[in-house]
């Protein structure tokens, strides 16, 4: 076969003779390559085997550096058929095949810098012929696919795998299926190796990750654990599943079987009884790791328990703290203060923790002679010098008792007999009383927390507990928010329903403690931890710890509190509403009590309790309509409206309605303030609310009925008969009560309207009668003058004294003319005008009239300036 002279890259005749003209250069389009595939499918040469070998063979040697991305359609028909060769039984052409495989394996050459994006297509089909060869028959030919295709997944240029190219074209080539073949068929270790790499590199992408998962890999992959964990077969294997565990999420829902769970503790064994290198302990925590991807879902919890890997872990975690002999041989010097180690210690912990939920879990934790046991040593003060606990460093061991304190709240619960047989209620108080970091005390606190409601527990715990939680939340000054706001939900724990521990806050004097934090002012809110408000938490421990208990509601009301109560109530937002109602509600049912709400008034509105509760109706009744509103507006509204189940359920627990209505009844729905006319009606409906409420759940119940076809005896459908007689009744009631407050109020307005004109008309005739008398009863000679000072001030002479007598000496005087500029002296008022003029200043009238005559600027009735300068 004669080389093609010219071609796309190829050098024609020139002046280098005929030598140069028979070259065949290296580039693409190089004709070789027809060449080459001529020799497969024409018909006088595809039998020529020795031919066909060379030319791979020197195709080989020319493209060392890698094949064009051109030439790649052309290549992979040669391949293919090269491989049919090889499938044919022919040996020889073995050799060639792995050669142009490990070709391929050199990244191909570029000749633009898109032409790789170009010819996407021509790549995809590339990388699905080589897939292929991981299925040959020749084990050569497998691993040299298997090599090429893991140099190929592998990172390109430094980038990231998520962002590799190449995984794309993977992705879309569909070599996955081949490769989840060939795993399953592998039976050479090497070759398992070399296909567990490749799953590995693939398993960096959540597309080929989910590729491997869809193709059944998983649990391939995982049985290599069992091949043994010095070999690289394990750790290839565990890293694989590890990634695809992380990058698909129902991948390990496929392995969460006992099978896969025995394979895990067989690993596992093999590692904690041998693996003594560094690598092996990272190997072993890289296991736990997956050890909590199938914890996660709950079906496999019993397999922990029925496989005796869950046994197995509590032996590991705790084979230091144990005096007892344990099944699992661990030795002591694998379990040391090394960071590995310690880091598995705590995962253990943790995982026993996630699985204690399950009833097989937790009766095999429960049983255990070291688990619980060995937490509650960590923070038991009495054995500070404990072997196991002297093995580790001051930060390890403050580390381990976070932990411990962080799984006792998960576990003790699940627990509790347990955990009360080795007095761990006491111990963690000791603990909590001798350590003062804040991170140790929160973790108490959250554990008493969650521990304080259990049967028994509060008793236990007692007034010991009572006295450390007052404790906290009175020195505001010495402990952040949040350690007080647990003390305060311990507090209310301990005192729910527990005569002895109320009785005990009264003796300490809580009472008064507990209300001063009804009233937050100078909290700094923004470094709690949790997400209700203090106040919330203060309203709880007080409805907790003074309610039902006779001196301590005495307390309360002698503190303030209930004034506090219905201020914040009046203040808070909605949502605390329900509890400040609820805990009312019950504190009124101390009918001594109830003189002390009745006579509080409000800052803000100057009222009492029943205007501000109906207050409260009313915007309840505004949100609820709102609600509704908004549900038909968002197609959200359930067609034929409640069933009587709902109101049942929204009636009795969380209707707000229906706790003002017993917040009401507490006050027998009566006040002695003045209520207006709309005031009055909504009062008259809440006292009949439960029963109109009633009224509309039977009518639904009988609804209900009628539409499932279900038709009453006769003894049934007469009692609903009589309900709904009696409802119809009290609504008509009530209809008649309204209608008398609107009669009352038309009445009280117009008699308002009569008052008003009798008053106007008898003030129009008083005015009109004294004018009169002014103008009428008194001589012109005695009219008394005004002087009007430089100050503007009038002055009455006659009225200032009444007993105006002129002295006997100045008797004389008295007819004598005054000169200019002085005033003219009056004489004495007989019996007659002196009785006129104090029935005149008695008259309230007249001080009306006086007061609503012109001021000093007009004078007297508007009067003139005389020739002397006074005012007449």
């Amino acid at each position: 076969v004669e080389p093609i002279s010219e071609g796309r890259g190829g050098r024609g005749r020139g002046a280098g003779g005929e030598e140069a003209a028979r070259m065949v250069t290296a580039g693409s389009g190089n004709p070789i390559f027809s060449t080459c595939l001529n020799l497969f499918t024409n018909k006088h040469a595809k039998d020529m085997h020795d031919r066909q070998i060379h030319t791979l063979t020197r195709i080989c040697q020319m493209f060392e550096g890698g094949f064009f991305v051109a030439d790649l359609p052309i290549l992979r028909e040669i391949i293919e058929h090269v491989a049919a060769r090889v499938e044919d039984g022919l040996e020889a052409f073995s050799m060639p095949l792995c050669m142009l495989l490990g070709a391929c394996s050199v990244p191909f050459v570029k000749e633009t810098a898109s032409e790789e994006y170009r010819c996407f297509e021509a790549l995809c089909a590339m990388v699905r012929t080589l897939g292929a060869q991981l299925l040959s028959r020749d084990r050569h030919v497998q691993l040299a696919a298997g090599n090429m295709l893991v140099q190929y997944a592998a990172a390109s240029e430094g980038q990231p795998a998520t962002i590799s190219y190449h995984h794309q074209v993977i992705e879309h080539s569909g070599m996955a299926d081949n490769l989840a073949l060939a795993l399953k068929a592998a039976e050479d270790i090497e070759l398992f190796d070399q296909l567990l790499g490749l799953v590995l590199e693939l398993s960096r992408t959540r597309e080929l990750a989910s590729q491997l998962v869809a193709n059944d890999c998983l649990p391939t992959v995982v049985g290599a654990f069992r091949v043994g964990f010095k070999t690289e077969s394990v750790s290839l294997a565990v890293e694989s599943v590890w990634n695809m565990a992380e990058l698909v999420a129902e991948s390990t829902a496929e392995i969460s079987n006992l099978e896969t769970v025995e394979t895990f503790k067989h690993l596992f064994d093999e590692l904690v009884e041998h693996g003594h290198r560094q690598q092996d302990k990272e190997l072993r925590n890289q296991l736990l790791v997956l050890f909590s991807y199938l914890a996660s879902h709950d079906a496999c919890h019993a397999c922990f328990a029925h496989s005796g890997l869950l046994e197995t872990m509590m032996n590991v975690a705790f084979a230091l703290e144990s005096d007892q002999p344990l099944s699992t041989q661990v030795k002591h010097f694998v379990l040391t203060n090394a960071h590995e180690d310690f880091e598995m210690k705590r995962t253990l912990m943790h995982l026993v923790c996630l699985m204690s939920s399950d009833p097989a879990c937790t009766e095999m934790v429960a049983n255990h002679p070291s688990f619980v046991p060995g937490m509650v040593l960590y923070i038991d003060e009495r054995i500070s010098e404990h072997p196991a606990r002297r093995k580790f460093t001051k930060q390890q061991e403050r580390l381990l008792q976070v932990q411990c304190l962080a799984c006792l709240f998960t576990l003790v619960p699940q627990c509790p007999e347990l955990f009360r047989e080795i007095d761990g209620n006491q111990i963690v108080l000791e603990f909590m009383t001798e350590q003062s970091e804040e991170t140790l005390r929160s973790g108490c606190l959250k554990l008493l927390l969650n521990t304080a409601s259990l049967p028994g527990f509060q008793e236990d715990l007692g007034g010991r507990c009572v006295a450390m939680m007052l404790s906290l939340i009175r020195e505001k000054g010495l402990h952040p928010l949040h350690i007080r706001q647990d003390a305060i939900c311990v507090l209310s724990r301990l005192c729910w329903g527990c005569p002895e521990n109320q009785q005990v806050v009264g003796q300490l004097q809580g009472v008064g403690v507990l209300t001063s934090n009804l009233d937050p002012e100078g909290e700094d809110v923004t470094v709690q931890s949790k997400t209700e408000p203090i106040v919330l938490s203060a309203v709880d421990v007080l409805w907790a710890s003074v309610a039902g208990n006779r001196d301590n509601e005495l307390s309360l009301d002698d503190a303030g509190g209930l004034g506090m109560l219905l201020s914040l109530l009046e203040t808070s937002d909605k949502v605390m509403h329900h509890m400040v109602t609820s805990c009312l509600c019950e504190l009124l049912e101390n009918k001594d009590l109830v003189d002390s709400v009745v006579r509080w008034r409000s800052e803000r509105t100057k009222r009492g309790v029943v205007p501000m509760v109906l207050k409260m109706w009313e915007d309840e009744t505004v949100r609820k309509e709102e609600e509704a509103r908004l549900k038909v507006e968002m197609h959200q509204q359930a067609s034929g409206g409640k069933t009587s189940t709902a109101l049942v359920e929204e009636l009795t627990g969380h209707s707000l309605h229906t706790k003002l209505h017993a917040l009401l009844g507490q006050l027998e729905f009566s006040t002695e303030e003045k209520l207006s006319a709309p005031e009055q009606k909504r009062l008259l409906e809440i006292e009949r609310y439960l029963a109109l409420e009633d009224a509309v759940l039977w009518k639904t119940f009988s609804d209900e009925l009628l539409e499932e076809g279900v038709r009453p005896v006769t003894p049934d459908h007469r009692r609903l008969h009589d309900r709904f007689e009696r409802d119809a009744k009290i609504t008509e009631e009530l209809s008649e009560l309204v209608l008398g407050v609107e009669q009352r109020e038309k009445e009280d307005n117009e008699a308002d309207l009569r008052r008003f004109y009798e008053r106007v008309h008898l003030e129009q005739n008083a005015k009109n009668s004294t004018a009169r008398r002014v103008n009428q009863g008194a001589p012109t000679s005695t009219r008394t003058k005004i002087i009007v000072d430089s100050h503007k001030a009038q002055v009455f002479p006659a009225l200032i004294n009444p007993q105006n007598v002129a002295p006997p000496a100045a008797a004389g005087r008295a007819a004598t003319p005054p000169a200019a500029g002085q005033v003219k002296q009056l004489r004495p008022m007989s019996a007659t005008e002196q009785e006129s003029v104090d029935a005149f200043l008695g008259d309230a009238t007249t001080a009306k009239i006086v007061s609503s005559r012109p001021s000093s600027r007009g004078g007297l009735g508007g009067g003139r300036r005389c020739r002397s300068g006074a005012v007449c």
